[in-house]
């Protein structure tokens, strides 16, 4: 299990990409790695500055070297793939998309990309049939992700009524923040790879 930032310097890093000081972000990274040096986090970081930089071999190294330190883990041959694709290898993208869904089949953000580069290779059939895949599963998780906000309203509401003691209302807090965590951590990785893909969309910047 990791956690979001490996150190200090990983954390610096993040808001120094963030910002658009993407100089700024690799010297960090490089540090962040130099204390810790087996996190994929760091790495795949890095890929996205020198993605940034246009420095094809060099964010195309760390994508990998992130997927070697961490192959379990469906989102890193997201991530490469994207790169991938990025810089114009689209046959090598696709291999890596298929290769995330096969590990994680509901991958709503990684079958639309995958139809994208199917629909420029001229897979039409498999493009559109990958759509439709994810705007299926999309409609799921939308739906899921509203069941989660109507439970926390229903349990605000209840927080806020006088006659609820103080260990009720923890009680529903508890159960609110148990329900939260067992239903976002099925979405866990498709939502980073969403949110990787706009971070690097909007020039590496949070809308």
């Amino acid at each position: 299990m990791y956690t979001m930032f490996a150190n200090d310097f990983h954390e610096q890093a993040d808001r120094a990409l963030r910002d658009g000081d993407v100089s700024k972000a690799i010297e960090l990274l490089n540090q962040a790695i130099e204390q810790t040096p087996d996190h994929p986090d760091i790495y795949s970081d890095r890929g996205v500055a020198h993605l940034h930089n246009k420095d094809k071999n060099a964010s195309l190294c760390d994508f990998r070297k992130a997927l070697e330190l961490q192959p379990d883990y469906a989102f890193r041959y997201s991530a490469l793939g994207f790169a991938e694709g990025h810089f114009g290898d689209l046959d090598s993208a696709i291999e890596l998309y298929k290769k995330a869904i096969e590990m994680d089949p509901e991958d709503a953000v990684t079958l639309n990309n995958l139809g994208l580069l199917q629909e420029q290779k001229g897979y039409q059939e498999d493009a559109v049939r990958n759509f439709q895949r994810a705007d299926k599963l999309s409609e799921q998780e939308d739906h899921l992700l509203g069941m989660i906000d109507e439970m926390e309203n229903q349990n605000e509401k209840e927080n806020q009524k006088e006659r609820v003691s103080e260990h009720k209302r923890e009680e529903n807090e508890e159960i609110q923040s148990s329900a939260r965590k067992e239903f976002r951590k099925i979405f866990t990785s498709r939502k980073q790879f969403a949110e990787f893909i706009s971070f690097v969309k909007n020039g590496f910047r949070i809308k």
